[in-house]
């Protein structure tokens, strides 16, 4: 049931004074909305999470439906998975504005959802989640920025069509800790920006699979040594530095940026 009602009372604004702007807007968007939108990467659905954004929209009382986006970059059975346990939680869309897949769905529904009660639907989650696009889809119309760079959104932005009202929230919400394996995993910070690159890197061939990675990257070879394989994913790229060793910063770098713009998954 949607609660139209909220306490004027907020909660305490969660993190430190750095970022404390940031939840202010983040708590404005929530309050002004019925329905929350929480984009996640349907790679890393749980890493993509946000704990504290949820504690917030469950304090406030309102409905969270969770948007598990770039659903092309995962594999059907894992895809599966991951929707039969997310919706144990809240409604759950699959959705990969890529391939256009599940946007009419998700659309017929909040129109159905907006027609009968009013509402505005809030639009949150991580940095290069894919919120924007989400929203355009939604609209059927480019009005929200589209950027592969974390943090394009800077504060609260009105998106309205005839028949959706929407919130577009800042691409910026800060998780515990700063953790930064995290943070680059999910897109949240820029590659260049990542100052341990070589154990993203490695946390990405984990993730995809040694053998995996390097069929991607088209290498032949086979290796199960971590890095083993960013020399050999550097050779076939050429990136090699003056006395023919392989440049294992620029590799990496290419690895985590291929990553973040689902180029590989």
């Amino acid at each position: 049931m949607i609660n139209h009602k909220f306490k004027a009372n907020r909660p305490k604004i969660i993190g430190d004074t750095n970022i404390k702007p940031y939840w202010r807007v983040i708590e404005s968007v929530i309050d002004k909305s019925e329905v929350l939108l929480e984009v996640l990467d349907a790679r890393m659905p749980e890493l993509s999470r946000n704990e504290e954004l949820e504690e917030i929209i469950k304090k406030r009382k309102r409905e969270i439906i969770f948007i598990l986006n770039k659903a092309d970059l995962v594999e059907e059975n894992e895809l599966r998975k991951t929707y039969n346990k997310l919706k144990g939680k809240h409604l759950t869309f699959i959705i990969s504005t890529k391939e256009k897949m599940g946007t009419k769905r998700l659309r017929e529904y909040l129109i159905r959802l907006s027609n009968k009660n009013e509402i505005t639907i809030g639009v949150v989650g991580y940095p290069n989640t894919g919120k924007s696009s989400i929203i355009n889809s939604l609209l059927r119309r480019k009005k929200a920025p589209v950027s592969k760079k974390a943090g394009t959104t800077h504060g609260e932005q009105w998106l309205n069509s005839s028949q959706l009202k929407i919130i577009d929230s800042p691409g910026i919400i800060p998780i515990k800790n700063n953790d930064e394996i995290r943070l680059a995993l999910i897109g949240s910070k820029n590659v260049e920006k990542i100052k341990s690159k070589d154990i993203v890197s490695n946390k990405i061939i984990e993730i995809i699979g040694k053998n995996k990675i390097l069929s991607q990257y088209q290498v032949n070879e086979k290796s199960k040594d971590p890095e083993e394989i960013i020399e050999l994913i550097g050779k076939k790229k050429g990136f090699i530095k003056k006395g023919g060793n392989i440049d294992e910063v620029r590799t990496s770098t290419m690895i985590i940026r291929d990553w973040q713009q689902g180029k590989i998954g």
